[in-house]
C-alpha cells in the first residue's frame, strides 16, 4: 500500500512460487481423495457382488436338492447361506476381486471416451469379468471350483451379481466424487 505521503508499508509478496505450491499441495490431496473414494467404491462393490454370487450360488444348490424331493426349511437356508458366506470368503471373495478389479480398470479407460456410458459400462464389466473368471478356470485348470456356473442358471446367476457390483461401483463412486467438488 502506498500513502500519499510515499511512504510504504512493508508487505511481502508471496510470488508465484507460493501460488503454485500451493496448487500443487491441492491437487495431490484431491488426488489422494479421490483415489480413496474409488477404493471405497470397489471395496463395497467387490462385497455386494460376493454375497449376491454366494446367495445366488447356495440357493440354487438348495433348489437342487428340492428338485430331488428333500424338503429345506426356511431356517435351513438360512443357515446355508450364512455358513457359503462365511466359508467361502477366503476363496471366492479375492477371486471375485481380483476379476472386478481388472474389469473395471479396464472399462474405466473405455469409459474415459465414452462417458456417457459409464453405468451400463461399469455393469458390463462386472459381467464380463466374471464370465471371464470362470472361463479362465475352465479352460486352464479344466475345472471350474465355482460349482454352480457348471449350469446356464448358475453362469447367468454369478454373471449378474458381478453385474450388480458394477452398478454399485458406478454408482457409490459418481456420488463421492460429485460429493468432493
Amino acid at each position: 500500500f502506498q500513502a500519499e505521503d510515499g511512504i510504504r508499508d512493508l508487505v511481502r509478496s508471496r510470488g508465484l512460487g507460493d501460488v503454485y505450491k500451493r496448487q500443487y499441495e491441492s491437487d495431490v490431496v484431491g488426488m489422494v481423495t479421490r483415489l480413496g473414494y474409488r477404493l471405497i467404491s470397489f471395496l463395497l462393490a467387490g462385497l455386494v457382488a460376493y454375497v449376491v454370487a454366494v446367495l445366488f450360488y447356495t440357493q440354487i444348490n438348495l433348489s437342487n436338492l428340492t428338485d430331488l424331493g428333500i424338503d429345506i426349511s426356511f431356517s435351513d437356508r438360512l443357515g446355508a447361506a450364512s455358513h457359503d458366506l462365511l466359508s467361502m470368503t477366503g476363496m471366492y471373495l479375492p477371486i471375485m476381486l481380483v476379476a472386478l478389479l481388472v474389469a473395471f480398470s479396464l472399462a474405466a479407460i473405455v469409459i474415459r471416451f465414452l462417458p456417457n456410458l459409464r453405468i451400463l459400462g461399469f455393469v458390463v464389466a462386472g459381467i464380463v469379468g466374471v464370465l471371464a473368471l470362470v472361463l479362465f478356470f475352465s479352460s486352464f485348470l479344466g475345472t471350474n471350483p465355482i460349482a454352480v456356473t457348471r449350469s446356464s442358471l448358475g453362469l447367468l446367476s454369478q454373471c449378474g451379481a458381478g453385474g450388480i457390483g458394477g452398478l454399485v461401483y458406478a454408482l457409490v463412486s459418481q456420488r463421492l466424487l460429485n460429493n468432493q467438488s
